[in-house]
């Protein structure tokens, strides 16, 4: 098994646009415990602490793309959500309306719920909804987002997704201990099969 040193350039425009979601990558994998232990191991290979054998009790679970993305993503159109009401400035309400509805419109009042920290799934959300906001337009943020997702699931390849999001997770790192105050904290393996490719994603950020 072999990290990928360079991710495709979506990678890096989302780190400009201040996405908090970390992904390693890792070819001639395989979905075994061991490999996928390995692998989420060197993606915290800088944390001060990160306890493998904590992480192996806590498990996982294998879950469907509908979970995976989860309520901030229409899985029929592939488009991200703004979840919430919101209220423009022409006086327009708006409920749970599309990313790229919202290019160039003025959001006056609204919020969005939060998923409950460590409950599983939804990265859809935690790509596209940090403390502070992104950095770029709605339709940027969009274009990123598929070119990221149809790298980690290539379109037409079957894939083996585990989540190892947890409220206990903060026993295995320091570094999800920030989420756990209301954000959320996010820990996924993606494994593919027919290109033997695992890729690890995490997330934990408070603000």
């Amino acid at each position: 098994m072999k990290r990928l040193e360079k991710l495709p350039p979506a990678f890096k425009r989302y780190q400009k646009m201040l996405g908090v979601l970390d992904f390693a990558a890792f070819e001639d994998a395989s979905a075994t415990t061991e490999d996928v232990l390995s692998a989420i191991s060197q993606l915290f290979s800088g944390a001060r602490r990160f306890d493998v054998e904590r992480l192996r009790e806590l498990g996982c679970r294998r879950i469907r793309e509908r979970l995976f993305f989860g309520e901030w993503y229409d899985l029929q159109s592939g488009k991200l959500l703004k979840l919430g009401n919101y209220t423009t400035a022409d006086g327009s309400e708006l409920q749970n309306p599309t990313l790229k509805k919202l290019d160039g419109v003025k959001i006056m009042s609204g919020a969005a719920p939060c998923p409950d920290a460590g409950a599983g799934g939804q990265f859809a959300y935690a790509f596209s909804n940090p403390p502070y906001g992104m950095r770029g337009r709605p339709t940027e943020i969009q274009s990123v987002f598929e070119e990221v997702r149809d790298f980690i699931l290539p379109p037409m390849h079957r894939a083996e997704i585990c989540d190892w999001s947890s409220p206990k997770l903060p026993e295995v790192s320091a570094y999800f201990a920030a989420g756990m105050e209301w954000w959320g904290v996010f820990l996924f393996s993606i494994y593919i099969p027919a290109v033997q490719r695992l890729t690890i994603v995490a997330a934990s950020t408070s603000d």
